[in-house]
């Protein structure tokens, strides 16, 4: 028996996963494009390949196939302005600076960045699979707070301290 299910439904269930928030970039020529993603995963170690899932109708779809490489920028929860802005709610008064890694333009100071090289684009229904095998990678040495998505929100993390009996 086959089952009719709601894409706004389906939409709010997966948003149900916490993730990570990172913000693609590429470049054409000089100008630098980003998109914010949270659809970002590894995939292999040997050799080091990640994907990221990009909507068909989203620009980054061309800009990603046309550059052959992208940045995957992890960011950490003082980053949220970077992430709106990057998700369609840019702010013109926004000074981005972007740094090099292997020729690939990332984000400075976010948790991690990876430069990776178009490896292969697959068919994901309204989305595209892009899979990048790094070519770079760069991490801060004192990981801070990460920048998390939920439930259709940012969210922080809570830790509680941990007391030791003794």
């Amino acid at each position: 028996m086959s089952m009719t299910i709601d894409t706004r439904e389906f939409r709010r269930a997966m948003g149900l996963f916490a993730t990570g928030v990172t913000v693609i970039t590429a470049q054409i020529g000089d100008e630098v494009h980003g998109m914010t993603a949270n659809a970002v995963t590894s995939v292999s170690l040997d050799p080091l390949l990640v994907l990221v899932c990009i909507d068909r109708r989203a620009r980054m779809a061309s800009y990603i196939v046309e550059a052959g490489q992208f940045g995957i920028n992890v960011l950490n929860a003082e980053q949220e302005h970077l992430s709106r802005h990057f998700a369609g709610r840019p702010n013109p008064e926004l000074q981005i600076e972007f740094d090099d890694l292997n020729g690939v333009p990332v984000l400075p100071e976010s948790l991690t960045n990876l430069a990776c090289d178009v490896e292969r684009v697959i068919d994901g229904g309204d989305h595209l699979v892009v899979f990048g095998r790094v070519i770079g990678m760069q991490t801060v040495l004192e990981p801070g707070e990460p920048l998390l998505y939920y439930a259709g929100g940012y969210k922080r993390l809570e830790q509680e301290e941990l007391a030791l009996a003794i």
